[in-house]
């Protein structure tokens, strides 16, 4: 729904419902009050269960008069539907109340049940109930649509919210994390005491540093004031396969199980585990076979790129510098995950990962 204030096309939905009012022949007081019944359509977005009861209302109002004053209330034989605003009605009290069960649909069931009292008439009643019944699912089907409309809406911002929190986590974590451990490592090297007391203090505002960046990446992971996390599915693999064979190193890629959904860290990650195992191999082994299983276990994904050995003299396309070995295990690490390699007795070199799902 686009907001609550009256649009153009509501100032004609009033200048249909006024024209089928005017219609139906009535004069004097009685044409007045069907003609100020169907004013109020135009805020049937503002309180469309008003309107749909000022709709019933007026229907139960005629006929009550039609019954105390037969000839001076004569209802209508020859008109489209009655009363004149009931579609309106019916498709602003569907598409724009708030979900409330019963209450929602009570205005329309007295609006078709009134209809049913003018059975000396039937086409007038069919017509009648079938205006009511389209424009109350016609009204159900808008109303679905912009519910869907905003889900997807509100889950795209999520999704883009989560990709920045995470690619801020990935980068700034790993950078500190070397930071951290670099400065244990100086810290049980120093062999000065001021030395080793500077750098456990570096190492213990680096571990508060990281601290801090997890509370804030928190923070901009949460929707309407819960923490979540989407559960995307693992990315794509199949660019990176392709841009390998370009590249001069064809490779195979071999999906073992169902996928499940992970965290948007995990799957970034085990991306990032395949993209630079890619690279380190055109760089290290050109011409080698390679392969790259994915296989969905109980709790973990398991991501082994493998490689035979390479043929010196093969061609394969300029590589922009990759990421190492020890700073890959660090970015799996920080994941939840492990990271093995080991070279084969056949000179290949395998290189696999192992992250959590859940």
């Amino acid at each position: 729904m686009d907001g609550v204030r009256p649009r153009p096309v509501d100032a004609v939905a009033v200048l249909v419902a006024g024209g089928l009012t005017l219609a139906t022949g009535y004069s004097g007081p009685v044409l007045v009050i069907l003609l100020a019944a169907a004013l109020p359509v135009l805020w049937m977005r503002r309180a469309p269960l008003a309107v749909a009861w000022i709709s019933a209302g007026t229907a139960i109002l005629m006929l009550v008069l039609y019954v105390l004053a037969p000839t001076v209330v004569p209802l209508p034989s020859d008109v489209l539907v009655w009363p004149p605003t009931c579609a309106f009605a019916a498709y602003g009290a569907m598409a724009f109340a708030a979900e409330r069960g019963v209450l929602q649909w009570l205005p329309v069931i007295v609006l078709a049940l009134a209809a049913l009292f003018l059975a000396d008439w039937l086409p007038l009643v069919l017509r009648t109930e079938t205006a009511i019944a389209f424009a109350a699912l016609y009204g159900r089907y808008t109303a679905v649509r912009d519910r869907l409309r905003r889900e997807l809406d509100e889950r795209s911002e999520r999704v883009e919210r989560e990709r920045l929190a995470g690619e801020m986590h990935d980068v700034v974590t790993h950078r500190v994390s070397r930071m951290v451990l670099q400065a244990g490592v100086l810290a049980g090297a120093a062999g000065d005491e001021r030395a080793r007391a500077a750098a456990e203090e570096l190492r213990a505002t680096g571990c508060e540093a990281l601290d801090e960046l997890r509370h804030m990446v928190a923070l901009l992971r949460r929707g309407t004031g819960e923490g979540f996390d989407l559960g995307l599915p693992l990315p794509d693999l199949r660019p990176l396969i392709t841009e390998s064979a370009r590249a001069g190193v064809p490779a195979e890629l071999v999906v073992i199980g169902t996928p499940v959904p992970m965290s948007g860290v995990v799957g970034r990650t085990a991306y990032l585990v395949v993209q630079e195992t890619l690279t380190n191999v055109r760089k290290h082994a050109p011409g080698a076979d390679v392969r790259v299983r994915v296989r969905y276990l109980r709790g973990v994904v398991r991501i082994g790129i493998h490689n035979s050995p390479g043929l010196p003299d093969a061609w394969v396309a300029a590589t922009a510098p990759g990421m190492g070995l020890l700073d890959l295990r660090q970015r799996v690490e920080v994941a939840g995950g492990t990271l093995e390699t080991r070279e084969d007795d056949d000179g290949g070199f395998l290189v696999e990962a192992t992250l959590p799902t859940s």
